[in-house]
């Protein structure tokens, strides 16, 4: 069996010691084993641009690393994907691995559960697991909650996730899981229901930010534009693809009255571009 791992961990750590033992207790089995440490490919944000589905099909149009990434997973057995949890939600570094892998599947849609989904590009589609490395904080919560959302990405890329397990799993049980396909995989999350919300104050200044990976102009910023319209009061808007300029919107954020944040969804989830942003917020929890 042809092994894939997509290591999100930002520097060497626990989770490549973890790691390791993992690779070696597979391939003691026989098994091929490949592992890619993200923080040493050169990726790219996606910017949704649609070139991987107009003008170079089944390939990114930036020609980075994720070439070689989209290869090694479209064409193993079995896909690790491994991080560690920062702020709640995986590392930025796997996000972003996981919203370059639109070039694995076509433009045109189907109903899938009663649901649009693109169809697939190739006829084989890779197994699929999770491995999260907990935060101090991280309570069974939070751990369902990117469960649900990663069943729904595996869907997206016409496949299953077999479970989301923690580095508090014993080695030789997750290598078991790897290489036994599971009768079942992990259940779709419950369709949710609208929030009530709360009743403030209303503020008197809006902070924006644009999660768009397009920037000004793509459709989100557009939206944000006619809340400040409809808000009527002073507001600044920062766009979050300008990675430059992160510690200074990290401290418009810090002082924000009321703080905003737009972005589309890619798979299923904020762009790459807006978990940088919410990694960089971290020191003000």
């Amino acid at each position: 069996m042809n092994v894939t791992i997509l290591n999100g961990s930002t520097a060497p750590g626990t989770l490549d010691a973890y790691l390791a033992q993992l690779k070696q207790a597979l391939q003691a089995q026989g098994h091929a084993v490949r592992q890619l440490d993200l923080r040493d490919l050169t990726l790219r944000y996606c910017v949704g641009c649609w070139g991987c589905w107009v003008k170079t099909p089944g390939e990114c149009t930036a020609r980075d690393a994720s070439l070689e990434m989209d290869e090694a997973v479209i064409n193993a057995d079995y896909v690790l994907w491994a991080a560690p949890l920062r702020m709640g939600f995986p590392s930025e570094l796997l996000k972003r691995a996981n919203d370059k892998h639109l070039p694995l599947i076509h433009p045109y849609m189907e109903m899938v559960e009663g649901e649009i989904h693109h169809l697939r590009r190739y006829p084989h589609s890779p197994r699929l697991g999770l491995l999260l490395e907990k935060e101090a904080s991280t309570d069974e919560r939070d751990l369902q909650i990117v469960a649900d959302i990663y069943s729904r990405t595996a869907l997206n890329f016409k496949t299953r996730l077999e479970f989301s397990l923690t580095t508090e799993t014993p080695v030789e049980e997750l290598a078991g899981r790897i290489t036994t396909p599971a009768p079942t995989c992990l259940p779709l999350p419950a369709r949710l229901g609208p929030t009530h919300g709360v009743s403030i104050t209303p503020p008197q200044r809006l902070t924006l930010f644009n999660g768009s990976p397009r920037g000004p102009k793509g459709n989100t910023p557009i939206f944000l534009r006619e809340i400040a319209r409809g808000f009527g009061g002073p507001s600044e808007t920062h766009h979050l693809v300008r990675l430059h300029e992160t510690e200074g919107m990290v401290t418009a954020f810090a002082r924000a009255e009321c703080a905003i944040l737009g972005f589309p969804l890619y798979t299923d989830a904020m762009p790459g571009v807006v978990k940088h942003f919410i990694e960089a917020l971290e020191p003000l929890v």
